[in-house]
């Protein structure tokens, strides 16, 4: 009977696992990363956020990778760097700072690290990555093309209190034109309004 019963269960584990789509993974949000990622950290960084940064987004346009930045003054440039893939995290490292500000004030910082007045206030952070996809997506100037993948950066444009941004890169093409699929471009939201607040999509560069 008990063996029985086995191959039942089994038939049963294995029924459920063939109704499940291949690779079917419910996908992480930025916030959500962050949680997983704070998890993984010292008191001290915890909720700290720099950046977090989205990529090899799925059919659903949600990032399967995450790397998220929490400030961490013990370490040499200034921030622990926590991967999230696939809803799992899967490494805990430093920061390597690349140069990515070229304005005077901030210039010594590429080479220095990160600095903790580049921390976003969380309590700012109204706008989650589902939803600047959404925004991003439902853009008039996308209304002929479909969206086939995005990048994400989240960070603040400067120090101090101030709302942090979305700038979405976004790679599409027109929806009669299938062959012409490339990277069309950025655009840029307010994470605490919701506002479009830059636009940088070069659509026609994705018409014949």
């Amino acid at each position: 009977m008990l063996k029985i019963r086995w191959h039942w269960g089994i038939g049963l584990l294995a029924a459920a696992l063939g109704a499940w789509p291949a690779g079917a993974i419910e996908q992480l949000t930025a916030k959500q990363a962050v949680n997983l990622a704070n998890q993984q950290v010292e008191e001290h960084s915890q909720k700290q956020v720099l950046l977090v940064e989205g990529k090899q987004s799925d059919s659903q346009l949600r990032p399967r990778i995450w790397d998220v930045a929490l400030y961490d003054h013990k370490r040499a440039n200034g921030a622990a760097v926590v991967r999230v893939k696939d809803g799992a995290v899967t490494s805990l490292t430093g920061s390597v700072r690349l140069f990515d500000d070229a304005r005077w004030s901030r210039f010594d910082r590429n080479f220095t690290g990160f600095h903790v007045d580049e921390v976003v206030k969380l309590a700012r952070w109204k706008v989650d990555s589902d939803e600047v996809v959404a925004k991003a997506v439902a853009n008039p100037r996308l209304s002929g093309h479909e969206v086939t993948a995005v990048t994400l950066a989240f960070h603040k444009l400067s120090d101090g209190d101030v709302p942090p941004i979305w700038r979405i890169k976004l790679r599409a093409r027109p929806k009669d034109q299938a062959s012409r699929e490339r990277w069309v471009g950025y655009l840029q939201f307010n994470a605490e309004s919701g506002e479009l607040i830059k636009d940088e999509l070069r659509v026609k560069s994705a018409r014949p």
